[in-house]
């Protein structure tokens, strides 16, 4: 999925991207020339710096990527980091912002759902979420694994 979007790259939009495919240009592989002529040649400038770097991150670096995208295209991360990212729901007391603590979480890594649950062994948490790089949550959100680093330290 991440090789055939243009739209982490600065001044392409969905609308522009759906154009770019139209014209046949369905993923990295195919910027080459003869480019679209309908393209500036500071537009094919910028095109082709950005693919080069986007090969670039694309074994190791979900960062890279979740910077550029807008939220709502985060899931095409999935695919190339499928490996290293897990799904969390985290339910609470919602009691109040000050009083409020977690009583579970929830994790799906693709293949089992693990469960901490407060008094049980929601401590372990931290740890285990350590081994993702890329983490979804519930309501679609995108978090990298470094933000969850700060959070649980």
């Amino acid at each position: 999925m991440l090789t055939n979007t243009f739209s982490h790259i600065p001044g392409i939009g969905l609308i522009t991207e759906k154009r770019l495919w139209e014209s046949g240009l369905c993923s990295w592989d195919d910027f080459v020339e003869p480019y679209p002529v309908n393209l500036s040649s500071k537009k094919i400038a910028s095109m082709k710096n950005h693919i080069d770097l986007s090969q670039k991150h694309l074994a190791y670096q979900p960062e890279y990527f979740a910077g550029l995208l807008t939220p709502d295209q985060h899931w095409r991360l999935f695919p190339h980091f499928r490996h290293s990212t897990a799904f969390l729901d985290i339910e609470t007391t919602g009691l109040d912002k000050c009083e409020d603590s977690i009583t579970t979480i929830a994790l799906y890594d693709g293949k089992s759902i693990f469960h901490y649950v407060q008094g049980d062994n929601l401590e372990a948490f931290s740890e285990n979420i350590q081994k993702y790089r890329v983490i979804i949550t519930y309501n679609g959100k995108v978090l990298m694994s470094r933000s969850l680093k700060a959070i649980w330290g």
